[in-house]
Parts: C-alpha cells; sequence; structure tokens
C-alpha cells in the first residue's frame, strides 16, 4: 500500500511500521493490542496506518532499553594500532586462522594508520568484546571490493579517503565483530551499542561538514545479512556462495538511526548557507558601485 504524499508525512503503513520497529507482523498486532501504538483507520485506505510519531518514539525507547542493558561497563572508542592484537584474536576466534594472516595483519595496520577515525573498538568492564570499522574509500576500490576482484584488508591503502568536509564520501563497512564468548543476546546488544555509538560519531563528524553519500557492505553469514539489512542496507547483488553485497543511500535513508547524522549534516549546510548570505549581499553593492564609478 502506498500512501498520498500529505498523508505519508504524518503516518507509516504497517510495512514500514514494522522496519522502523525492527519487528514482525505477530509483533506488530501484539503491541496494537496492547495500547503501545495505535491503528488509524482512513477512510480511502483499506488497510490501517500508524501515526509516524507514535511509532518513532516507540522505536527510540525501545532501542534505549536494550542499550541501557548493557551499557553500565561499557566503553567505545577508536582504536589504535597497539589495539590490533585484540582485533587479531578475536577474527581468529570467530573465522578462523584463515581471518588472521600475514597480508591480513599489514592491511589492518595499513589502513588504520592511513585513516584513524576508521576503527573502533568496544570494552565491557576493561574486557574486549567487539570492534567495528568504517573506511571511507574512492570509488573504483569500492567495486573492486564488490565485484569480488579484491580482498578487504587487501585494498591499497592509497585508495583510502579521510573524513573531511569538501565532497561527499562513499564508505565501506568492513566489519562488525562481536565476542562469541557470551550469550546470544548480549552479543546482538553489543552489535547494537557499537552501531549506535558509530552512527553518534558520524554525526560528529557531520557537525563539522563531512558528508558521507553512501555506505557500501558485503557479508556471507546468516548474522552479517542480518545485521546490515537491519541497518537498512539494501541488497545489490546475491552470489551462489551465499554471499550479498549491499547499498545504503545516507542521505535519503528513511533508517530511524541515520536521523541524527542527517540533521546535523543539513543543520551545517543550513549555517553555511547563512554565512555566505552576506558576502553574497556585499558582492552585488560593490558591483553596483563600480557600475556607477561609486567608492563607499
Amino acid at each position: 500500500m502506498r500512501l498520498g504524499k500529505e498523508i505519508a508525512k504524518y503516518y507509516y503503513t504497517a510495512e514500514q511500521a514494522r522496519k522502523v520497529l525492527g519487528i514482525d507482523e505477530q509483533r506488530l498486532q501484539y503491541l496494537v493490542r496492547k495500547g503501545h501504538i495505535r491503528r488509524t483507520n482512513l477512510p480511502t485506505y483499506a488497510q490501517g496506518v500508524y501515526l509516524k510519531k507514535e511509532v518513532n518514539d516507540l522505536a527510540e525507547q525501545t532501542e534505549a532499553i536494550i542499550i541501557a542493558q548493557v551499557a553500565e561497563g561499557l566503553a567505545f572508542r577508536k582504536a589504535t594500532v597497539d589495539d590490533l592484537e585484540e582485533e587479531y584474536r578475536l577474527a581468529r576466534v570467530i573465522f578462523g586462522a584463515r581471518a588472521d594472516t600475514a597480508e591480513i595483519r599489514q592491511g589492518k595496520r595499513a589502513f588504520l594508520e592511513k585513516n584513524p577515525d576508521s576503527d573502533y573498538h568496544l570494552y565491557d568492564e576493561g574486557t574486549f568484546v567487539g570492534c567495528i570499522h568504517l573506511v571511507p574509500l574512492k570509488h573504483q576500490a569500492i567495486l573492486d571490493f564488490l565485484e569480488r576482484r579484491v580482498g578487504a584488508w587487501l585494498i591499497d591503502p592509497q585508495s583510502i579517503e579521510q573524513f573531511e568536509p569538501g565532497k561527499p564520501l562513499e564508505c565501506l563497512f568492513l566489519d562488525a565483530l562481536t565476542t562469541p564468548g557470551v550469550e546470544a543476546t548480549k552479543r546482538s546488544a553489543y552489535a547494537a551499542y557499537m552501531i549506535v555509538k558509530l552512527v553518534k560519531a558520524l554525526a560528529d563528524m557531520a557537525n563539522r561538514g563531512v558528508q558521507i553519500s553512501k555506505v557500501y557492505g558485503a557479508s556471507r553469514t546468516p548474522t552479517g545479512i542480518r545485521l546490515l539489512k537491519s541497518a537498512g542496507f539494501k541488497e545489490i547483488q546475491a552470489y551462489e556462495d551465499g554471499g550479498i553485497t549491499f547499498e545504503l543511500d545516507i542521505m535519503n535513508s528513511d533508517e530511524k538511526i541515520l536521523r541524527k547524522y542527517q540533521e546535523a549534516f543539513h543543520q551545517w549546510t543550513s549555517q553555511q548557507e547563512g554565512k555566505a548570505t552576506p558576502r553574497k549581499t556585499r558582492s552585488k553593492r560593490e558591483s553596483r558601485s563600480t557600475e556607477n564609478g561609486e567608492k563607499e
């Protein structure tokens, strides 16, 4: 069902509401029965719709509850070269020896040295429990990775960009690893916490004018695929071995988790336009003065 433009300003369809909340149809109907959100039946629509404000508020409350369950004792910070040994060990535990070769180690170190803002680690009471990587890259390097011409950590470091204002950046979402040494629900909470904190870090960059246009990713594991889909990534291509490549249009996505980044960047853009206006006005005055042979 597609909503009219005016109705869509205020309401979600059931499919949209489920996506924002990250739940299935059965859970949505349960929330309606319990009065947590209301289904509204409009005269011109056969199916019920849901107030955006109610759905968004509930989604934010749910996210806050999940994060609060694990947040105490957690520390999320940029990784340094000295921290990489912990990352290597976690990769070995999850994927085996193939994920910790000399070539991969060299690649990870080169990535971090070229862009210190691309790798973040999560600690629980001082114990390393996860890492997440988002690397800005030249478009051709991203294509080479997505089309499987080069492995993730074998990309030429010269293709790595910096998180600087001045041009739209494309990023590769490389990893979101969490320790398998805890129960599944806590591990999922670790992943959710890292994503929320990463988006906050990106919003801080947006306050400085850093524009991330698109993020790409790939996975062949059920956990990785589920993580990318839950974050709003759209499937680009599926391979016979189960691998899938994904794309996320950051500036045009309606994913709630990206709102803070989008709002921060739009606010920065508005501020820059406001600063530019007086200069444009002055330029016109000066032009008129010159034409009239006058001096200020």
